[in-house]
């Protein structure tokens, strides 16, 4: 006996208004955690570079901390 495929249904499942909701909750969840994590990114960035600027300043010149040498 053969097998015969299982027949195929063109209309969308329906949507309680519920799950529309929580789809649109998650939706601005996500993009709030990726505007999240890029302005983490920049401070993270601008940090570093602050750090660095600090370190050469404190490191050049003739009131410096401490100077480097060369072996």
């Amino acid at each position: 006996m053969p097998v015969l495929p299982a027949p195929r249904c063109n209309r969308p499942l329906p949507r309680s208004p519920h799950s529309l909701e929580v789809h649109r909750v998650l939706k601005k969840l996500a993009l709030a955690a990726a505007v999240a994590g890029a302005v983490a990114a920049v401070r993270k960035r601008n940090a570093g570079r602050t750090e660095a600027d600090l370190w050469h300043e404190a490191t050049r010149g003739p009131q410096a901390v401490s100077t480097p040498t060369t072996r």
